[in-house]
């Protein structure tokens, strides 16, 4: 009745030196363990979330976590404010991180709300619920 042990663990990770991430929703949940798993292969690691504090919040809490397991070969945590329902802080997060960054090897966009309430908006007063269709 209880799914398998994963197959694929942070034990399976190559060495992530030199290799840039940034991880949305980092504060928590799944973002939040991906975040750990590449700190921990040695990755430099943008924790993007809503708030500094959100992001300072997951930083601490993932040193704290990976402190005994690194063994000296942790890599780098970064904080990315970014709140992905306001494009005006997307911006701004975009170029802070090129202002600090020459390269960005993967992109985990983790962040979203499943299953937003009826009627809820967005920071620029879009239906959240609105089935948006790349026509392009």
């Amino acid at each position: 009745m209880f799914p398998p042990s994963p197959k694929f663990t942070e034990r399976n990770l190559p060495s992530l030196v030199g290799k840039v991430y940034i991880v949305t929703g980092a504060a928590s949940g799944v973002g939040f363990e991906l975040a750990k798993f590449l700190y921990g292969a040695g990755g430099t690691v943008y924790v993007a979330a809503r708030s500094a504090a959100r992001c300072e919040g997951a930083i601490q809490k993932i040193l704290q976590v990976t402190k005994s397991k690194t063994k000296g070969q942790s890599g780098r945590l970064e904080s990315l404010v970014i709140d992905l329902s306001d494009l005006a802080s997307v911006k701004a997060g975009v170029e802070d991180f090129l202002r600090r960054e020459t390269r960005l090897d993967v992109l985990m966009h983790n962040a979203a709300v499943m299953t937003p309430p009826k009627g809820s908006k967005d920071k620029h007063v879009c239906d959240s619920r609105i089935n948006w269709k790349y026509s392009g």
